[in-house]
């Protein structure tokens, strides 16, 4: 259990701050991790891993470190605390380098997210072999299997176990479990072509994921999808974007929310809280309280207590992701450095309810390749998906990029869907957008 490593973190805190370190925080954390990867029938290979790591962030004499070891040896704590002291020493001072305020430590949640499963430890090497197994079977007995190449599945179980201890009064534990079935499938198109398809669940708790046959025969599907596709003629259209596709786009946006890139003046999204950045469509809250959620959490990496805290209300940004480090740079108040889970606002329709109310345009299945600018908000992202036409999908569409500005492109989103993608802490449910550039033929 967490307990030992607290003990470690504790012991790290003290030997820093007697070195002479006016502040320290470390991190003590035991990674486990489980993985069998299958491929035609034949095992492919196999992981069985435990990491045990010290993470020790060092404020002295005005200066700042980050260090890790993998070697907790007493004596060579002793050693590593003594060369990174020194090392710190020898940096330049940053004023703006601190702990967090004790005040934020304050008010954790002290409810049971239930992020740990008890059969964490119980999962056997034979369970793990059924599952990749049946995840070929379902993947090659899917209606039109018979154009299937090849198939690769991989079943994993892990579990997180950390301790985080500050010299200004902070401690905590967690211990998170998760456990993934995978599988890729590869089908024969005209000429060489081989489109790959690829599904997967994800869950902190065993019995929260769908069947291995689920999960094969998804794969499967979605690989025939792309038979035969083809570009579209270059055009204004407009889309639905499908749920575990559409987080790439959120992401590219929320990078810009990220406080280094606002204060570094590389943020789109720098001096526009309170200002309408999308449609009133977009309500996006962080809740890092979301039982047995993938992002969920007590503390952030700081020790700050985590809250619930709005990112868009009804189009408009409410703030930014702020460590205490970019918050005294920027003057603001902290929030928290990183993000956990996205909860949306709730739509009323299904993806064919949404397609429907489209009526013609593109559903994006899927992203290949691209980029996005977060300092300018441009971006160009490659997609695959169809040409819907009267609310059904019809041509397989590929090669096509979807393109505009973060600015523009979110006022043009005119629904959410009731379909939020549970297997990430995104959750992003399907989008649909009013007429956005997508480049072709």
């Amino acid at each position: 259990m967490s307990a030992d490593l607290l003990e470690r973190a504790k012991a790290a805190v003290a030997a820093a701050t007697r070195r002479g370190a006016q502040g320290a925080r470390a991190a003590a954390v035991r990674e486990r991790e489980s993985r069998l990867e299958w491929r035609d029938g034949k095992l492919d290979r196999l992981r069985d891993s435990t990491k045990l790591s010290l993470h020790v962030t060092l404020f002295v004499d005005g200066r700042f470190s980050s260090n890790a070891t993998s070697d907790l040896r007493p004596t060579a704590v002793e050693k590593f605390l003594d060369e990174t002291l020194e090392q710190t020493r020898l940096l330049a001072k940053d004023p703006f380098r601190a702990l967090a305020d004790p005040a934020r430590y304050e008010g954790r949640l002290r409810k049971d997210l239930r992020l740990r499963d008890e059969q964490i430890g119980s999962v056997t090497p034979d369970e793990r072999r059924a599952a990749v197994k049946e995840l070929e079977a379902a993947a090659r007995g899917a209606p039109g299997a018979d154009r299937v190449v090849s198939v690769a599945t991989s079943c994993s179980d892990d579990l997180f176990e950390g301790a985080l201890c500050c010299s200004n009064g902070m401690e905590g534990t967690a211990a998170r479990s998760t456990f993934t079935l995978f599988a890729k499938t590869s089908v024969r198109d005209e000429g060489s072509r081989k489109p790959e398809g690829w599904w997967y669940a994800v869950a902190r708790h065993r019995r929260a994921l769908p069947s291995a046959g689920e999960v094969g025969r998804e794969a499967t599907r979605r690989a025939l999808m792309q038979v035969g596709a083809k570009p579209a003629k270059t055009g204004e259209f407009a889309c639905v974007i499908e749920n575990q596709t559409a987080g790439r786009l959120v992401g590219a946006l929320l990078e810009a929310t990220d406080g280094s890139s606002v204060q570094q003046k590389r943020s789109f999204l720098a001096g526009k809280v309170g200002q309408p950045i999308g449609s009133k469509v977009l309500t996006i809250t962080d809740d890092p309280h979301v039982v047995s959620g993938l992002g969920s959490r007590y503390y952030d990496g700081e020790g700050m207590a985590t809250r619930p805290r709005p990112v868009f209300e009804r189009g408009v940004l409410r703030g930014y992701y702020l460590d205490t480090y970019y918050a005294r740079k920027l003057k603001l108040e902290p929030t928290c450095g990183s993000g956990s889970n996205l909860v949306w606002g709730r739509g009323t329709r299904d993806l064919a309810g949404l397609l429907k109310a489209m009526g013609d345009g593109i559903l994006v299945t899927g992203f290949i390749g691209g980029n996005s600018n977060s300092a300018t908000g441009d971006f160009s992202f490659g997609i695959r998906g169809y040409r819907v036409e009267r609310g059904q999908t019809t041509a397989p569409v590929t090669e096509m990029n979807i393109s505009g500005n973060h600015l523009a492109f979110w006022k043009r989103l005119q629904e959410l869907g009731n379909d939020p993608f549970l297997y990430s802490s995104d959750r992003t449910p399907s989008l649909r957008f009013d007429k956005v550039q997508f480049s072709g033929v």
